[in-house]
């Protein structure tokens, strides 16, 4: 019951289709070039009861080099059952869907990092909210406000005072075509399922979000 359709839309209107589980929070390999709607009818002669991608499993090479960064193309994912939408990279390469692979993506970069602007104005992803990036780079202008750390399971609203809410998770990804953002630090990021934890400030603990690498570890197996 865990299995939904995830929609890939390219650029030029092309749909492609693929499973996405919402036990692991992954969109799966291969992609696939047709829908099944549900009251349709399968290949296998059987009702569809849910949409479904079907048609012969488009080829793909998941340990072919990736694309030049010029190359990789930005795509949009949709995924049901709640019509959730994000951005992701394509790989023509290996025809693969490089990622994110699940929308969660965006409340782990909220929590863990915030853009800081170079001095050229390029923001760059940095761990905790500070130098270096992910990227390698240095950064130390404006900070953008993006990261927002939650306050724990331990919040007391007697004597914490009412819980903070969270602003809108940004979905990062969708900025990659922006001559601002720096393209290196997403990829990277996107890359690394567990990025080396840079050391604490008095004031809090550089714990990883272990939630957030395990999701990450599957989509790299």
């Amino acid at each position: 019951m865990g299995r939904w359709l995830a929609t890939i839309r390219f650029p030029d209107g092309t749909e492609r289709y693929a499973e996405y589980s919402t036990v692991v929070e992954s969109t799966y390999h291969p992609l696939y070039p047709e829908v099944c709607r549900v009251g349709e009818t399968l290949p296998s002669g059987n009702e569809c009861y849910r949409d479904t991608a079907v048609g012969e499993p488009l080829p793909y090479d998941r340990d072919a080099p990736l694309s030049p960064v010029g190359e990789l193309v930005l795509v949009t994912v949709t995924r049901q059952p709640d019509d959730d939408v994000w951005h992701a990279l394509y790989s023509p390469s290996g025809a693969v869907l490089v990622g994110p692979l699940s929308g969660f993506y965006r409340y782990a970069l909220q929590e863990d990092y915030d853009l800081i602007r170079d001095g050229a104005g390029v923001r760059h992803l940095c761990r905790w909210a500070r130098p270096p990036a992910v990227c390698g780079a240095r950064p130390d202008g404006e900070r953008s406000g993006l990261r927002f750390p939650p306050p724990g399971m331990h919040w007391s609203e007697e004597t914490d005072g009412p819980y903070p809410e969270s602003p809108p998770a940004p979905d990062l990804f969708a900025e990659w075509n922006a001559p601002d953002i720096c393209r290196p630090c997403l990829l990277a990021w996107l890359r690394d399922p567990e990025p080396e934890p840079a050391p604490a400030a008095a004031s809090e603990p550089a714990a990883p979000s272990t939630w957030w690498t395990r999701l990450r570890r599957s989509w790299q197996a």
